[in-house]
């Protein structure tokens, strides 16, 4: 979860505006959504023209002006945006006016293997609250309901949780849970009054098989909402039955250039205010109803590090159906390509979430994690310039952290990562037999 600062959103008028408007465009007729996505949309390719040095001279080598793109599918004149470009010519994405977007720094997760540094400029940073309120309440929060967010991994190393008072959340890491303390937490989920969670899947049917085998009854909430990592539905079957509550799914990137939430009635619907969402098939072609293709995504807000055409290396379905909410923001299938394999550490429990450990290690371009026994990991690295033993003890003692310090760690400096399928990509790939996953 990322630090909560109340000094990045002490703007009530841009929550208002935002409050009012995403209420409303949610059921939009689609020509007037489109017409609103294509207005912001060609707000942030002025800024690009005008004040991005990669894009300048993109479009200068292209030939391009800044007329030739005059609708939406004007976009795809551009060429696809890997993240390899991003990383390599990171610089040049930042605009010569950076200082005016008060840029707030973050660092990716790495989902996909490849952590990245870029800015959100102030005012995006509000307009995703708003967005993640939105979605949040299709299913009961309020604002400032107290919630937990709950995570496969540790952000504050060393410490089992956390009461955020100034977003009224309460941090934990499902790595310090277990059956001798689970009354602990159980406590503080008391003490809060936490009645919405979020977090990952995993780590929340881990917390729920606990309270499930120790008893307690009267700590479950009333919503959920999974990010980070693929929900898997024998696990959101497993937490709807024991907790009662709806458990819908909600995708997002630190890039801020798509969201995609899932409503009540289980659509999974983008958002069209958000981001401009293409499905690329293998043929680099729009993909068809109930194929299954790329996200490419462009961000309609953030001036602070604009990215167009974003190859997210995750995958979707295409559909062209509607909701049965009523809400008319344009509907994918299914989100698949999160669905990274489980590993299991030396005492046998199953771990997933790793992607966060790698926003620790700075350099790294690509990664992937690779287990052919049960206690023993190989981690292949393709180093950005050089690979120094700091850099692997720091990522070493981290993933220890998170597997085990019995868990036997192999680091490989390589050029290219070993399992790879055409156009896709697997951060952990697991090549054990007869694995259970929780």
């Amino acid at each position: 979860m990322k630090e909560f600062r109340i000094s990045e959103f002490l703007s009530p008028g841009n929550i208002i505006k935002w409050r009012y408007l995403l209420w409303k465009s949610q059921y939009f007729p689609p020509e007037k959504l489109q017409l609103l996505q294509w207005n912001y949309l060609s707000k942030i390719l002025d800024f690009c023209f005008e004040h991005v040095p990669y894009y300048k001279r993109l479009f200068q080598d292209l030939g391009l002006k800044r007329d030739d793109i005059r609708s939406m599918k004007d976009i795809t004149l551009l060429p696809i945006l890997s993240k390899d470009t991003v990383l390599e010519k990171h610089d040049e994405f930042i605009p010569d006016n950076l200082e005016k977007c008060r840029p707030i720094t973050v660092r990716t997760s790495g989902t996909t293997g490849s952590p990245l540094e870029l800015y959100w400029d102030v005012d995006v940073n509000i307009f995703e609250l708003v967005c993640q309120w939105r979605h949040f309440s299709w299913l009961g929060y309020n604002l400032a309901d107290p919630f937990m967010d709950i995570r496969s991994f540790s952000r504050h190393l060393g410490q089992k949780y956390r009461w955020n008072w100034k977003c009224r959340g309460l941090e934990f890491s499902s790595q310090y849970i277990n059956e001798a303390n689970i009354n602990e937490y159980a406590d503080l989920l008391r003490k809060y009054k936490i009645k919405f969670w979020r977090g990952h899947s995993s780590a929340m049917n881990y917390l729920c098989q606990l309270l499930d085998y120790a008893d307690i009854q009267d700590v479950k909430p009333k919503f959920i909402v999974s990010v980070g990592e693929t929900l898997l539905e024998n696990q959101r079957d497993y937490i709807e039955n024991w907790t009662g509550a709806l458990v819908r799914d909600n995708y997002g990137l630190n890039e801020h250039t798509a969201l995609i939430c899932q409503c009540p009635d289980r659509g999974y619907h983008i958002c069209s205010e958000y981001g401009l969402v293409e499905i690329i098939n293998d043929n680099g072609k729009p993909a068809q109803p109930g194929e299954e293709g790329r996200i490419i995504s462009t961000g309609l807000h953030n001036k602070a590090f604009p990215l167009l055409r974003y190859d997210t290396r995750d995958y979707a379905v295409y559909s062209d159906k509607k909701c049965q909410c009523g809400r008319t923001l344009p509907l994918i299938e299914s989100l698949t390509g999160r669905a990274d394999d489980r590993l299991v550490n030396a005492n046998g429990k199953v771990i997933a979430g790793l992607h966060n450990t790698f926003k620790y290690a700075n350099g790294i371009k690509l990664s992937q994690i690779v287990q052919k026994e049960a206690g023993v990991i190989d981690v292949y690295v393709v180093p950005i310039n050089h690979f120094d033993d700091p850099l692997k003890e720091l990522l070493i003692r981290v993933l220890k952290n998170e597997l085990g310090n019995t868990m036997v760690i192999r680091i490989h400096v390589v050029d290219d990562i070993p399992y790879r399928k055409p156009g896709k990509f697997k951060f952990v790939v697991s090549l054990l037999k007869d694995k259970q996953i929780v």
